[in-house]
């Protein structure tokens, strides 16, 4: 398919998008931009189901796919209904591992939600197609979240954490045995990857914060797995989520997507909170992404402990729910773990991992920034550092004088794995879900290469009020629809992405 086709189909694919003559009510998907009944006097309006729920209308089971959608096995094709509207859209139901027990006329009348999913892509080399018609069932393992904007209540705050939102895949393996505390992983969907966990984290952290999405100006996405080497997965982020105002099929907001392994997003938290207090800077927030289908070769010993999933904090001064106070980073040139440009899977120094890289720059920029604050231990109600397992996390905090009581509900690496550039805030993530206002939260990140910064959080009343938006990380671990895959699909999976 070329570019020009490919630029048009998106501006249908990533909303669901409807029109609706003002004159006659006459409702037109893919939307059309006169009338059939008023012709070209009309005047239409756009109808936008991105964030509604629809009912299954009717399907059929797909057991034999074309080539471009082999990746999915089977699946059932749909035609979903939004009942207020009343328009009809094709679509899929997704994150099925197997429909040969499924009967669609049971589907009939339930609801579903839209997903940002991958549809096909155009081989190795080829453009990667995206789209919004992809549904999972209401009372699946993922659920509806309204998104109503609220006028903030305080507009000139200190900088720091508006919302957030915590994506993590229904799929997970086991390890038959912990590695190194890891006791399963989270993985993607044959149909996702880094850029549609950007978005569905994104579009969480929206919905958390109650903000509108025409004041982000700015979105960063740290990876190091993302679909693209040439191309940001940002952009498609800003097209999906519609951040910032319309104008021309584009959008006034801009960013990039930065690497720097594990710690690509930590390090643009600093960059987005002085953003946002720069007078010139023309708008309210800055959407803050890390996400990862975290990578190893197979039966490497990274393979058992490496996850999937993404997070996204919006920075800003509006109603904020936790304020940045303090800040530190430390960095070295320590050639721990890397991956050299066109090879798939990265490499690692062994025992070097940890001793100088991991435990050198993660302790030490948590006992410099206390120091600098004149803060102990003590003073810090909670301890996030990076866990590309259980105990390096463990151990950095201990060694840096915190207790097990401070770091332990921030350790659920033990049930998703390593999330790399979402390790660390999704951990942060779990943290906020459970922080009283006044707590205070260390967040060390560690990106191998070498580097960490820290960073102190003060927890605001503002997080009270928004915690039902939320959909917390225990939840997402614990549901009870989660799926559980052998080895085999596990490594067809990754290696899709």
């Amino acid at each position: 398919m070329s570019e020009p086709i490919a630029r048009r189909n998106l501006m249908v694919e990533y909303r669901l998008r409807a029109t609706r003559c003002l004159n006659c009510g006459e409702m037109y998907f893919p939307p059309k931009y006169f009338c059939n009944n008023e012709g070209r006097q009309s005047k239409m309006l756009e109808v936008d189901h991105f964030y509604e729920r629809g009912e299954f209308f009717s399907g059929s089971m797909i057991n034999e796919p074309t080539n471009r959608f082999s990746h999915l096995n089977a699946f059932v094709s749909a035609i979903i209904v939004f009942n207020e509207s009343k328009v009809r859209v094709p679509g899929r139901i997704t994150d099925f591992t197997s429909t040969k027990d499924l009967d669609v006329k049971d589907l009939i009348g339930k609801g579903v939600i839209p997903r940002f999913r991958r549809i096909y892509s155009d081989g190795k080399d080829g453009l990667i197609y995206y789209s919004s018609h992809n549904f999972s069932l209401e009372d699946d393992y993922y659920p509806y979240q309204k998104y109503e904007p609220v006028k903030p209540s305080n507009t000139d705050g200190k900088p720091g954490i508006v919302g957030y939102g915590v994506y993590i895949p229904k799929f997970r393996i086991k390890n038959e045995e912990p590695a190194l505390g890891v006791l399963e992983r989270s993985l993607p969907f044959a149909d996702e990857d880094t850029t549609t966990f950007a978005v569905e984290a994104g579009k969480r952290a929206l919905i958390h914060a109650g903000t509108s999405n025409r004041d982000v100006r700015k979105c960063f996405v740290g990876s190091e797995s993302s679909p693209y080497a040439v191309k940001p997965s940002m952009a498609t982020v800003i097209q999906v989520l519609e951040l910032g105002e319309k104008f021309d099929g584009g959008f006034f907001s801009g960013g990039i997507d930065s690497q720097f392994a594990c710690k690509a997003a930590t390090d643009l938290l600093i960059d987005a909170a002085s953003l946002v207090s720069y007078p010139i800077f023309n708008g309210r927030d800055v959407m803050v992404i890390g996400s990862d289908n975290s990578q190893a070769a197979p039966r490497d010993r990274l393979d058992y402990s490496v996850g999937a999933g993404g997070v996204a904090l919006i920075i800003g001064k509006d109603d904020v729910i936790a304020t940045l106070d303090h800040y530190l980073p430390y960095t070295s040139d320590t050639p721990d773990f890397y991956r050299r440009d066109g090879e798939k899977y990265p490499k690692h120094g062994g025992r070097f991992t940890g001793q100088p890289a991991y435990f050198k720059h993660v302790v030490t920029s948590m006992k410099t920034l206390l120091k600098e604050t004149g803060y102990t231990p003590s003073d810090i109600d909670y301890v996030v550092a990076h866990s590309p397992n259980v105990k390096f996390p463990s151990q950095a905090a201990e060694e840096a004088g915190f207790e097990k009581k401070q770091y332990e509900a921030g350790l659920i690496v033990r049930n998703v794995g390593n999330l790399y550039s979402g390790s660390s805030l999704a951990a942060l993530g779990a943290i906020l879900d459970i922080a009283k206002p006044s707590d205070r939260i260390l967040l060390a990140s560690y990106g191998s290469g070498s580097g960490s910064e820290s960073y102190i959080f003060t927890v605001t009343d503002k997080i009270e009020e928004k915690r039902k938006r939320s959909i917390p990380v225990k939840e997402q671990i614990e549901n009870p629809k989660r799926e559980y895959v052998d080895y085999y699909t596990y490594r067809r999976w990754k290696e899709m992405n």
